[in-house]
């Protein structure tokens, strides 16, 4: 069974509704009623109850006439004066002063009537009765009108008399700056719960109409001299904000954000002007060149604004332990309620910096004790944050599939917002793309189809050499350029600025940025016949690497640090028995993130070193496994898209249709 809607909390007065106040005045005070047949009486009755409780659509003055002489024993005697009192020319107003003093004067000509008609006194026009609500009503409607409003009152209620069936009854648009014109136009509405209910919808799913039509209807019904005093309005412009930021519409959210730092100010606001100001620090700077402002500590500051602050990783640490101490000051001292969500954003912020910073096993101690603790599926994305973060990082790992699986359980996506949902789906979208980049080495016509790729921040440069879009980063650009160079045989070219990226990702704390820079000088070094240096720098970022926290990064570091060796021992035996056991570990590594190409490249230096050693059979085993390798390579190629991606992203349309239709 439907939920009946709720009944409207504003009245429009219209031309018939003054039809009926004076049918309900010759009936009850005009004429009295022992002239009128109790058939005759009981049909117009009828007729006004449909009228006024609207169960049917109004009638035209002339159907209404008919209605009424339809009843029995409408040619008596009795009833004659009434249809003649009816005409348009009784029934109309000469002027506005005509029409105020009849509604001026109902509420004084139903006094004391049901003291003199006791048997009437059930439908009788006082304060319990149907006719008695809708007079009380239609007055009270009247008396909010302007001088304006009653003039144009008057003048669709004349045109209606003789004839017109749209007079007074044409919708009206509200009236932006004064929020009241005629009729209706002038009555004060005040926010309503639903307007918000209806956003809040609306953006979980994703509709991108409704959230926004029914808050802007609610900042119209409050005026800017209100917000002043009952504080509303600048709750639903920050509202509005914070939609557009979430869509990554920021000039919007900035315009909007904009104007509620003024009208909170203007209102004295000073939590809401926090949350403002805050929100637009988040929002990215207009110059390219601009430094993000950070927030200054204060009591009416969130503590999670503060973990929003851009800093380097040696700073950000700084950061968190501040942020904790405002929660603490927010909760204990300043009294605000207790939020789980909030209390587990920092495991969030540290689970991320840990992994900046090279400590993938501190950061998933971290992500393990969000997803602990926190509802999955609520209205915090903490959660769904930390299991998107560690399902990459098993793709990283080379488990693909795994991470897929992970991230379609049901109790990861049940619930998502149309917001969630898109940076769920395009984690998958990484994932897939991740593991096509490192087969082939290039796009898949999967990959190439942007149409179906999810809205949300996708780079190519992360994935294939061929991009020519930039990171902004001064650590991951330099870095990617040497490796473009590195392609076509000229790293020795970019040199300087490797040696750029690794002293800002030293200076910067991001360790796993500066042992693949490490690793890529001692590659170019052995160029320069550095071999001796080139080894003694790698092992001595060896026991950072070797135990695995990242295979693709281990799997390079191996097949360099063999290279290096045999070229340091001069392809000597024993420099080649050393080199072999890395070389083993690079092409169990190389073979479980597919990378095919490194995996051939490492096969086909094993089967050489071997073969230099005079080790027949596990030369040819080598030989085997590389021709085997090449052959994969042909076939992945030859192959456009596999079944089970297909099943994978046919499954993620479904779960968003079933999402966008709650």
């Amino acid at each position: 069974m439907e939920e009946p809607e709720s009944p409207p909390t504003a009245h429009t007065l219209r031309p018939h509704h003054i039809s009926l106040l004076m049918v309900i005045m010759l009936l009850y005070r005009h004429y009295p009623r022992k002239r009128f047949h109790p058939s005759f009486l009981i049909h117009v009755h009828r007729v006004l109850l449909e009228e006024v409780v609207e169960v049917i659509p109004p009638r035209s003055f002339p159907n209404l006439l008919e209605a009424l002489k339809a009843a029995p024993h409408s040619d008596s005697d009795g009833a004659a004066p009434f249809f003649e009192s009816l005409k348009p020319k009784y029934m109309d107003f000469v002027s506005v002063d005509h029409m105020t003093n009849f509604f001026h004067g109902l509420p004084s000509r139903f006094q004391g009537l049901s003291r003199f008609d006791k048997c009437y006194r059930c439908i009788l026009p006082n304060r319990r009765s149907i006719f008695g609500y809708f007079c009380r009503r239609a007055v009270v409607s009247y008396m909010k009108l302007s001088f304006a409003g009653v003039s144009r009152l008057r003048l669709d209620y004349h045109e209606w008399l003789n004839g017109s069936t749209t007079a007074g009854y044409k919708d009206f648009q509200r009236d932006l700056i004064t929020f009241g014109m005629f009729h209706s136009w002038n009555e004060y509405r005040w926010a309503e719960p639903e307007a918000y209910s209806d956003f809040e919808r609306g953006l979980a799913t994703g509709d991108s109409n409704a959230p926004q039509k029914p808050c802007d209807d609610s900042l119209n019904n409050i005026s800017t001299k209100e917000a002043t005093r009952h504080g509303m309005r600048q709750h639903a412009l920050l509202n509005l904000s914070r939609m557009y930021y979430l869509r990554r519409e920021h000039t919007a959210a900035r315009k909007f954000l904009i104007e509620a730092i003024e009208i909170s100010r203007l209102a004295g606001d000073k939590e809401t002007l926090q949350h403002c100001q805050g929100l637009l620090h988040r929002l990215p700077p207009k110059h390219e060149n601009h430094k993000p402002i950070i927030n200054e500590i204060q009591p009416g500051l969130h503590p999670i604004e503060v973990l929003f602050d851009e800093q380097p990783l040696s700073a950000a640490f700084e950061k968190i332990i501040q942020a904790v101490g405002l929660y603490d000051h927010w909760i204990d001292v300043q009294g605000n309620h207790l939020d789980d969500a909030e209390q587990w954003s920092q495991h969030t912020v540290q689970s991320v910096v840990w992994s900046a910073a090279g400590c993938e096993k501190l950061a998933v101690i971290e992500e393990n004790v969000v997803i602990a603790f926190s509802e999955v599926g609520g209205d915090s994305n903490n959660a769904i944050i930390v299991t998107l973060n560690g399902a990459y990082r098993r793709a990283r790992q080379g488990k693909y599939q795994d991470a897929i699986a992970i991230l379609l359980e049901p109790k990861v996506w049940k619930g998502l917002s149309l917001n969630d949902y898109s940076q769920w789906a395009s984690q998958i979208w990484h994932i897939i793309t991740l593991r096509a980049s490192r087969r082939l080495g290039h796009y898949s016509a999967f990959s190439d189809d942007t149409s179906m790729r999810p809205a949300g921040p996708f780079n190519p440069r992360d994935y294939f050499f061929n991009a020519t879009t930039s990171t902004k980063s001064i650590i991951r650009d330099p870095l990617y350029e040497f490796l473009q160079m590195k392609q076509v045989g000229q790293a020795a070219t970019t040199v300087e600025q490797l040696l750029r990226a690794l002293w800002h990702s030293e200076f910067q704390c991001r360790y796993a940025s500066y042992r693949t820079g490490i690793i890529l000088l001692a590659d170019v070094g052995l160029e320069f016949g550095m071999t001796q240096r080139c080894k003694r720098i790698l092992e001595e970022i060896m026991p950072q690497v070797i135990d695995g926290d990242d295979l693709e990064q281990r799997a390079l570091a191996c097949y360099t640090l063999a290279r290096c060796i045999v070229a340091a021992g001069e392809r000597s035996q024993k420099s080649i028995r050393e080199a072999l056991p890395y070389l083993d570990i690079a092409e169990k590594d190389y073979a479980t993130l597919e990378i095919l190409r490194s995996l051939a490249d490492v096969q086909f230096l094993i089967s050489l070193l071997y073969h230099n050693l005079n080790m027949v059979e596990e030369r040819d085993a080598a030989a085997t496994r590389h021709l085997k390798t090449e052959e994969t390579i042909k076939e992945a190629a030859v192959v456009v898209v596999e079944d089970w991606i297909n099943q994978v992203w046919e499954l993620v349309l479904d779960i968003g249709a079933a999402l966008a239709k709650r």
